[in-house]
């Protein structure tokens, strides 16, 4: 800045010493200017060229970047736009999840009732057949028919020595019965009979020597102790078997009440 102000203040006395002394001392006053006075206003001029030069490069530059940063922002809102979206993608799997472990808690709470449930229920099931090799009758009075050949006695609730069976507890029990006979102009007839009372019957009369089979069940409420048998009519009524095991007897609880 001091060359330039120089350079300005000599062009200004040259104009004025112009007019007052003329262009002969005008000369002799420049010449009189030292060498690095000139080359120190040659250097500022330089430098202040350089200077606005730079100034401009770095204007154009920053409005290069403009574009540039429009663009990044656009960048960055999509982004914000995608993570919102994942957010919120992550809050409805984390809600399904909680769902899902409730629906496992309650179905685990459900389960483990089952279970106690099942632990201190009753067990009560038998099923047998007459175990002989031939035939039980004619009979002129009622007897209870004993079936002796136990195939499963789960609470030892029938008793394979009387063929009575004993309500262990109050509930609904279902049972079935079957009569098998064989021979010529036979009869075959019998009960499921609950405390001395006859609940079903079957009734079968053969003739020409054929072979027959007959079925029937029951579901009804006992008390404890009441008793299940199934009973052979009299008059004459008979019933047979054999190593095929036709003539059974079975039951089991459908559930306690």
């Amino acid at each position: 800045m001091g060359g330039l102000t120089l350079t300005l203040v000599l062009l200004c006395l040259s104009g004025t010493l112009s007019e007052d002394v003329g262009e002969d001392n005008l000369n002799d006053i420049m010449v009189q200017i030292q060498p690095e006075q000139g080359r120190n206003i040659e250097n500022e001029y330089k430098t202040h060229n350089q200077q606005v030069e730079t100034a401009s490069t770095t204007t154009t530059t920053l409005s290069g970047c403009e574009p540039t940063i429009h663009t990044v922002m656009r960048e960055l809102g999509a982004m914000e736009e995608r993570l919102g979206a994942t957010v919120r993608s992550l809050e409805g799997m984390r809600n399904r999840l909680e769902a899902s472990e409730r629906q496992v808690r309650s179905l685990n709470a459900t389960v483990n009732e089952l279970k106690r449930f099942n632990e201190d229920r009753p067990q009560v099931a038998f099923s047998a057949t007459l175990g002989i090799s031939g035939t039980i009758g004619p009979v002129s009075n009622e007897i209870t028919l004993v079936f002796r050949r136990v195939l499963s006695n789960i609470g030892n609730a029938y008793n394979p020595t009387t063929g009575i069976f004993t309500a262990p507890v109050r509930g609904l029990y279902h049972f079935t019965f079957t009569a098998f006979d064989w021979g010529r102009s036979t009869v075959t007839g019998a009960s499921l009979c609950h405390n001395g009372q006859r609940m079903v019957s079957v009734y079968d009369e053969k003739e020409g020597g054929s072979s027959e089979s007959s079925s029937n069940s029951a579901t009804f409420l006992l008390q404890v102790g009441e008793q299940v048998y199934v009973a052979l009519w009299s008059d004459g009524r008979r019933i047979s078997d054999n190593g095929n095991h036709y003539s059974s007897f079975n039951g089991f609880l459908l559930f306690p009440m």
